[in-house]
């Protein structure tokens, strides 16, 4: 009786050592997912790859890029007032429908479900009767990043990316102000759905919103807050309703 109440007494002290080692590397995998959050933190091969993308050189030594998706935004012709455009604006009002200009209508130039990165034509309206235009590439998949609160790299996860879908994907202008209705046009007005596309075509429908949400990250008219949840644990109405999807020229698929 006597071996057995020690013995019994041995296994419990070894359980007791035992069990705050792996208690300890249970919750460290169980904290690993979560860590990220909205973000999730960028290796030193992406950041040199963001920098290349605004013509910056990486670090000696990291030629191998992570940035499989490609670039977010590389010019190709025009003045370049894209990027930041409506970084400027109070974007709360903004947000609210309450801006009226700058306008953005985008043309997709160089296009198809199969190509991965999209040539876009933007058409920039400061006004009724005034606009510019330029030419830029972006790719479907490129990283959506910016810097955070400590000065990092970050970049959106799956789940910021597709809030940010659906909000362009809910935006509707109200009947109360100017739009082409089912219409589509390079401006100044925008669709009644500004990034919904009648598109039947497999797989082209959901590129171009992907290409759309790119160019929205870079020009500002889609900024984090943006894709934070409300109290309610719901998206905050989008109705911003400045840029749209004007529509794809023919000449430039490339699924043919």
């Amino acid at each position: 009786m006597k071996h057995a109440r020690q013995g019994a007494i041995a296994l419990l002290a070894i359980a007791v050592m035992s069990t705050p080692a792996s208690a300890q590397t249970h919750a460290e995998q169980e904290e690993v997912p979560n860590k990220p959050g909205f973000f999730r933190q960028l290796g030193t091969s992406l950041k040199d790859a963001g920098q290349q993308m605004v013509g910056g050189k990486p670090a000696q030594g990291r030629t191998k890029s992570a940035a499989a998706g490609g670039a977010i935004y590389v010019p190709v012709g025009g003045a370049g007032k894209l990027p930041g455009l409506f970084k400027q604006d109070n974007h709360q009002q903004a947000q609210q429908g309450h801006l009226d200009w700058p306008r953005v209508a985008l043309t997709f130039t160089e296009w198809g479900a199969s190509l991965h990165c999209w040539t876009v034509e933007a058409r920039i309206w400061t006004a009724a009767s005034i606009s510019t235009t330029e030419t830029f590439r972006t790719c479907a998949n490129a990283a959506v990043t910016e810097t955070d609160d400590l000065g990092d790299t970050a970049e959106l996860n799956t789940a910021a990316l597709w809030k940010g879908r659906d909000a362009l994907m809910g935006i509707r202008v109200p009947a109360s102000k100017p739009n082409t209705g089912a219409s589509r046009s390079t401006g100044p007005n925008p669709p009644s759905q500004p990034f919904v596309v009648n598109v039947a075509r497999p797989g082209v429908s959901d590129r171009a919103v992907d290409v759309a949400l790119r160019v929205a990250w870079v020009s500002g008219f889609i900024q984090t807050a943006d894709l934070h949840p409300g109290a309610s644990g719901l998206l905050t109405p989008f109705k911003e309703s400045r840029m749209w999807i004007a529509g794809f020229k023919p000449e430039g698929n490339r699924d043919k």
